[in-house]
């Protein structure tokens, strides 16, 4: 395998959406992921939020050359792929373990599960044997690495490139990845201690991001495939003004009885595959088609305080546009 194709498996920046791409004969595929803290910056925020992420590093084995990402690099396969998963764990020690518990909800590892301390390495091997849209994620901490931001999308592909499954039902243009998550600044600045009783979110995201943000483009006419994944810790209801999103598998399981929706609840840990086909004639907005969470969470920063009041039109909150 070229060593392009074997590291062609981070598909998706923190601040974008994913385009259509081909699809290559199964493979033996290695993957090297590290889990490390940073920090980002967000909309509405007075200062940076630490993190814990998943990154790629540039240097085989070497965690300092990857940056952690808020979701984590989405990895792409193709169906029948032998995907070697490595995963090196650099987060801080503190009065919690903090061992990664590798998960990948309807995949099964060999030997598995993933549990890598502090400081050391776990590698496992899963054949890619059913195309969809997949969670990874750390259940280590009782899930508090999860909400720290150690969650991604895995991709699986299918033989026929533009098809999200098996069937020609699934074919679609263009896509795009949205994983939806929140972050509680306070949660996020104390993991091992504070209370998840008192757990407040404030920053709604998508990819990482609250609005404003660069958008999905698709022109009229396209069948645009939305990958839901629910990193968040609640349920979270996605709508769509001015056109149908045609729910077309979960869990990476094709449905027997597609539907159309105006609003769709994708569960917390949940995946959902969507396709939208894009309307002709004028937008309900001069940004276009606005994607956005059905509970309005829509603000950036505090919504509470002696601070500057939340500016509204940001959270999870996106539009489609040409």
């Amino acid at each position: 395998m070229k060593k392009s194709s074997a590291l062609a498996v981070l598909t998706l920046s923190v601040a974008g959406f994913v385009t259509v791409g081909s699809t290559a004969s199964a493979a033996a595929v290695p993957i090297e992921l590290c889990a490390t803290a940073g920090t980002v910056t967000l909309a509405g925020e007075p200062a940076a939020v630490p993190i814990w992420g998943f990154g790629i590093p540039t240097t085989p084995g070497n965690c300092a050359t990857a940056t952690p990402s808020l979701p984590g690099p989405q990895l792409t396969v193709n169906q029948g792929d032998v995907v070697t998963l490595t995963v090196h764990n650099t987060l801080p020690a503190g009065s919690l373990p903090h061992a990664i518990q590798l998960e990948i909800p309807g995949i099964a590892f060999a030997p598995g599960p993933v549990d890598a301390p502090v400081g050391g390495t776990a590698t496992v091997s899963f054949t890619a044997a059913a195309p969809g849209t997949y969670e990874y994620q750390s259940g280590g901490d009782a899930g508090r690495q999860e909400a720290m931001g150690l969650a991604g999308a895995l991709v699986v592909r299918p033989p026929v490139a533009g098809q999200a499954y098996g069937s020609v039902t699934t074919t679609f243009d263009v896509e795009a990845t949205l994983v939806l998550g929140a972050v509680d600044p306070a949660f996020n600045a104390a993991p091992d201690t504070f209370d998840l009783y008192a757990y407040r979110a404030r920053a709604w995201l998508i990819n990482g991001r609250p609005y404003p943000n660069a958008g999905i483009t698709a022109t009229a006419g396209q069948r645009l495939l939305l990958r839901y994944v629910n990193a968040g810790y609640d349920n979270t209801s996605m709508a769509l003004l001015g056109a149908h999103q045609r729910v077309v598998a979960r869990d990476a399981r094709l449905l027997n009885n597609p539907f159309l929706a105006a609003t769709e609840t994708i569960p917390a840990g949940a995946t959902e595959d969507a396709i939208v086909t894009v309307p002709s004639g004028a937008a309900p907005s001069p940004l276009g088609f606005p994607l956005y969470n059905r509970n309005l969470h829509l603000t950036n920063g505090p919504q509470t305080g002696t601070g500057p009041a939340p500016a509204s039109g940001g959270g999870m909150l996106t539009f489609i546009h040409p």
